[in-house]
């Protein structure tokens, strides 16, 4: 199985952090989490959830915002789109949500005009989708990069790799395609021969079919960008088929469960993943890092600081607008991300603004200045399969792409 259960406030369930505790306050402001806790991207679902859920904690263990203490709403979509409209359509209208976070990209782009209709911030720590890169901006935020970013971090590994030769598998759905598009054009710009690049439906049985080209001409390494289920088939079978170069993966296979799935011996020595990561040498990094291990007992997966800092920047957005509501976010969230005393923490930031200054929010993940597309830049990690494990070898900073 590639995917676990989840159940609501698994990871905080304690009401005090570092030693303060939750202050009770008779109003609420209500916070959606929206996110696929079942399906192929169940196992994201999950760290986001309760990422959230350590955010929420020190908010109210700072004593809430203006507003009132934070509530969270957590509904599953499975990654599926009208799953997630209905979901979401329940969370405003009937739970009052002022913000909506967690959606995953095909989420994330049905909700965008619901978002816009009924001033409700909707923000994904994931969510890379190139269609938000035109409709995002107003409402609708991410704290992750595009995925045009992806693709950018990936060319550059494989042309650090020094392969020659590299096949790509590119399962058809715009989230790996629109990376993989940009990964093809830094390998041809720097002369190195791609002998495939095969588009291929996930869902199938096999994948023989596909990798009779690409096992023929014995690339160095094989670029496969695909979904989890349809991952696992591929790395057997070509495998199978006799491949033995190296590969490099996607975001969605960055998860430990692949070894089990795939075979640890598969991968071992011969296997790389890339995906957007955190600076871990920021002290605001290592602060979440340590909350994260306090609370949950291990070390915060994919994408949890950037869902850590997508609270924050929604309660300190709340603080500043002094308007309990999506449009009062929406309103100030630029400001609280890039504006001007630094500040790490919500306590620090809400004191800051109580004392009419404007802060400039130095989150977990990185630099959180959104650009018109309501995107931040992104840093990239490389890490390598070992010992049945994945391990940091390469970490491109968002300085790296200008």
């Amino acid at each position: 199985m590639l995917k676990r259960s989840i159940h609501r406030n698994t990871l905080v369930a304690a009401t005090i952090i570092s030693g303060v505790a939750t202050v009770a306050q008779s109003e609420e402001v209500t916070v959606g989490v929206l996110v696929p806790l079942t399906g192929e991207l169940g196992e994201f679902g999950e760290i986001v959830a309760n990422a959230v859920e350590l955010g929420v904690a020190e908010v109210n263990a700072a004593g809430g915002t203006s507003c009132g203490t934070l509530r969270t709403v957590v509904a599953d979509t499975g990654g599926n789109p009208e799953l997630g409209i209905r979901e979401a359509t329940k969370m405003i209208e009937s739970e009052g949500a002022v913000a909506v976070l967690g959606p995953t990209s095909g989420v994330m782009v049905a909700l965008v005009d619901m978002a816009k209709r009924t001033e409700t911030v909707v923000m994904s720590p994931y969510a890379g989708t190139i269609t938000l890169n035109e409709l995002g901006g107003d409402f609708v935020y991410r704290t992750v990069s595009s995925d045009l970013g992806d693709g950018a971090a990936s060319g550059l590994w494989l042309t650090e790799r020094g392969y020659k030769s590299v096949a790509f598998l590119v399962q058809n759905e715009e989230s790996t395609i629109s990376p993989a598009q940009v990964a093809r054009t830094k390998l041809e710009d720097a002369g190195i021969e791609l002998t495939d690049y095969v588009i291929y439906n996930p869902g199938q049985p096999s994948y023989q079919a596909e990798l009779i080209s690409v096992l023929a001409n014995e690339p160095d390494a094989i670029y496969l960008a695909g979904g989890q289920e349809s991952g696992v088939t591929v790395i057997k079978e070509a495998t199978a088929g006799g491949f033995e170069g190296e590969w490099l993966f996607t975001a969605d296979l960055a998860v430990p469960e692949i070894f089990d799935a795939a075979g640890a011996e598969l991968l071992n020595g011969r296997a790389y993943v890339e995906f957007a990561d955190a600076d871990n040498s920021l002290p605001e990094y290592k602060t979440f890092e340590s909350l994260h291990i306090e609370a949950a007992g291990g070390e915060p997966g994919p994408f949890a600081a950037n869902s850590f800092d997508m609270v924050k920047l929604v309660a300190l957005s709340l603080e500043a607008s002094g308007e309990c509501s999506g449009a009062g976010i929406n309103s100030a969230i630029r400001d609280v991300a890039d504006g001007g005393e630094a500040v790490s923490s919500f306590a620090k930031g809400k004191a800051a603004l109580a004392e009419g200054k404007d802060i400039n929010y130095e989150g977990a993940s990185g630099p959180l200045s959104f650009d018109a597309s309501g995107t931040v830049p992104g840093s990239y990690s490389i890490q390598a399969a070992q010992d049945g494990q994945w391990v940091n070898v390469r970490f491109y900073p968002a300085s790296a792409f200008e």
